[in-house]
């Protein structure tokens, strides 16, 4: 076992989720255990900004777990943070929506991971932001500069950034994002996870319209094209966050659905133009070679939920490194002990019920009459009740219970004698 040593330097590149989780854990656990240590934060953005500079790529809805798990850090999301709450999703067939509410799991905060859209008005503050001044304010450093390079050397690695500078650190963690291209600086045979390539666009809405028409939730749609597998609508602030996913999305795709579904342009406000959109890359794999002696990468760069909680994977698989490396070590042979197989245990498994799950719902949702007769069926159900469609749609959008727990409930005799009844009888 090699230990962190006494005193010893760890830095992280990326002040995203990944990172400032990462730090905070990392901060909590050497005051618990008496022991001192540096931890140094790297980013070239500032999460501040409004428009593409200050954007990180999310749809940015935080469900009750995750805020638990925030509250656990001693962290309280507040109004500056907070875009809209949203008290369940609305799911949509051709001619018939469901309202999917489950008290009993909390509101759905929505967030912007930057400073949103350039138009976006002042004395708010970033999701990205909020962690970031938290992580400092507990005694991290923060070096607002890009990583120009990264160098192994005897016992640690040396960082050199833009303004000329350079660090030596003992330990290094990769918390850069699945859409960076800092991967190809870490020389560690590390290969990405496999992606889809998404599509996210931002619209504005007035309040009105938001709280009259979509009534402050967020919204499922079936879309008619292939290219798409789903669509959402995030209600913040008096914006709109639109998002496609499929494996290889454009912005042309997601016009195309505005122009020809009747169903998604029936809750767009009227003649309403994108402000700003992006591409992001989703995991829907693992990552290869994620570890090596002294370094380790974390978040959706190494794996994440299937389609879901990308915040909240980062979260997780921040927590297992700081514990792993403070209370194991930072060897190879410690990082594959107590970080990589635990976030496998967590993850690997859990999402093969995902892509399930995924499946059976697209396939339903996707088919007109199957759709409307099930939604009909969902329609008279709780979301509170355990084992009713209702409650297993909301687990599978909101993505607050493991996807094997999901798969328990629905794949009961009672819930496959509930769906079919639905699909063939409505």
């Amino acid at each position: 076992m090699t230990s962190l040593p006494d005193g010893g330097m760890v830095g992280v590149i990326g002040a995203g989720p990944a990172g400032t989780f990462f730090a905070l854990h990392f901060l909590t656990l050497l005051k618990e255990s008496g022991r001192a240590a540096g931890i140094t934060l790297f980013d070239r953005k500032t999460f501040e900004c409004s428009g593409p500079s200050g954007c990180n790529m999310c749809a940015g809805a935080i469900g009750g777990e995750m805020v638990n798990k925030i509250k656990r850090l001693g962290l309280t999301l507040d109004e500056r943070v907070i875009r809209r709450i949203a008290d369940g999703y609305e799911i949509h067939g051709r001619d018939i929506s469901v309202n999917v509410v489950n008290p009993q799991r909390g509101e759905i905060y929505t967030v912007f991971r930057g400073g949103g859209p350039v138009v976006s008005p002042g004395g708010r503050k970033s999701f990205d932001q909020f962690l970031l001044d938290a992580a400092v304010a507990r005694g991290a450093e923060f070096v607002h500069e890009r990583v120009e390079s990264v160098r192994r050397i005897p016992a640690g690695f040396r960082v050199a950034t833009a303004d000329g500078q350079t660090r030596k650190f003992d330990f290094l963690v990769g918390a850069f994002g699945v859409n960076s291209v800092i991967t190809r600086m870490m020389a560690m045979g590390y290969v990405p996870p496999r992606t889809w390539h998404t599509v996210q666009a931002e619209l504005p809405a007035e309040n009105e319209f938001i709280v009259d028409r979509l009534r402050n939730r967020i919204h499922i749609v079936p879309a008619r094209g292939k290219a798409i597998r789903f669509l959402a609508i995030t209600p913040k602030d008096n914006f709109l966050t639109l998002t496609g996913i499929g494996e290889h999305v454009r912005i042309a795709d997601l016009e195309r659905e505005r122009a020809e579904n009747p169903v998604l342009s029936g809750l767009l406000p009227p003649g309403t133009k994108v402000l700003c959109h992006c591409h992001p890359k989703v995991p829907v794999g693992i990552a290869r070679n994620p570890f090596s002696d002294r370094v380790a990468i974390v978040g959706d760069a190494f794996i994440s939920r299937y389609l879901k909680n990308g915040i909240e994977s980062s979260h997780d698989t921040s927590r297992i490194l700081a514990e792993g490396i403070l209370r194991s070590g930072i060897s190879a042979k410690d990082l594959r002990n107590h970080f990589y197989r635990p976030c496998i245990r967590q993850f690997r498994y859990d999402n093969i019920w995902g892509k399930a799950l995924f499946g059976v719902y697209e396939g339903i949702l996707r088919k007109g009459r199957f759709s409307e007769a099930y939604l009909k069926c969902v329609s008279g159900e709780a979301a509170a009740r355990k084992g009713s469609q209702a409650h297993i749609l909301w687990s599978v959008f909101a993505g607050d219970a493991p996807y094997r727990a999901i798969a328990r409930e629905a794949f009961t005799p009672r819930s496959i004698y509930e769906l079919s009844k639905g699909i063939l009888f409505g």
